[in-house]
C-alpha cells in the first residue's frame, strides 16, 4: 500500500497552470479597462474644453448675468401715471431677472460640468478643498434657484408610467 505524502507533482502542476491562466485573464481585462478608461478620459477632456470655451463665450457676450443687469431700463423710462406703463415695466424687470438668473444659472452648471470631468478620474479624496466648496456653492445656488412647478420631468415620468401601464391612465386623482 502506497501512502502518500502530499500533493502529486500533476496536481500542483494543474493548479499552477489554472491559477496563470486566471491571472493572465485578470491582467487582460484589466488592460482592456485602462484602455477604455483612456479613451473615456481623452473624451472627457475634449468634452470639458468644449465647456470652458462654452463658458468663455457666454462670460462677456450680451447674454452674461451682469451684462444684462447693465442694460436695463431705469423705472419711470416708459411713462408715469397711467396702468399700462407700470405693467409694462414690470414685466420688463421681470423678464431682465429671470434673463439674468438664467444666465448665472447656466454659467454655474457650465463650471460645475467643467469641474466635474476634471475631476472624474480622481476619488472624492483626492479632489482639493477649493474645488470641493466651489461644488458645494454651485449645488446649493442650483438648489435655491431650482422651482419645481417649472420642471418637466415629473409630469414626463407620469406620462411614461401612464403609457406603459395603460389601465392606470386617470387614476389615482391627478386630473
Amino acid at each position: 500500500m502506497a501512502v502518500e505524502s502530499g500533493p502529486s507533482l500533476l496536481g500542483v502542476g494543474a493548479s499552477a497552470s489554472v491559477a496563470a491562466a486566471a491571472i493572465s485573464a485578470q491582467a487582460a481585462a484589466q488592460a482592456a479597462t485602462a484602455a477604455a478608461l483612456k479613451v473615456e478620459y481623452d473624451s472627457l477632456t475634449e468634452y470639458k474644453n468644449m465647456v470652458t470655451a462654452l463658458l468663455d463665450d457666454l462670460t462677456g457676450s450680451d447674454a452674461d448675468h451682469k451684462k444684462l443687469a447693465h442694460g436695463t431700463l431705469p423705472a419711470g423710462k416708459l411713462g408715469h401715471g397711467f396702468p399700462e406703463a407700470d405693467a409694462l415695466f414690470k414685466s420688463y424687470d421681470t423678464v431682465i431677472t429671470e434673463l439674468q438668473k438664467l444666465s448665472k444659472g447656466l454659467a454655474d452648471q457650465i463650471e460645475a460640468l467643467g469641474i466635474a470631468i476634471s475631476t472624474a478620474g480622481k476619488g472624492f479624496s483626492d479632489v482639493d478643498d477649493d474645488t470641493k466648496r466651489r461644488m458645494a456653492t454651485i449645488a446649493q445656488q442650483a438648489e435655491k434657484q431650482y422651482v419645481p412647478e417649472r420642471d418637466p420631468y415629473p409630469e414626463e415620468k407620469r406620462k411614461l408610467e401612464a403609457s406603459q401601464h395603460p389601465g392606470t391612465a386617470g387614476k389615482g386623482g391627478n386630473h
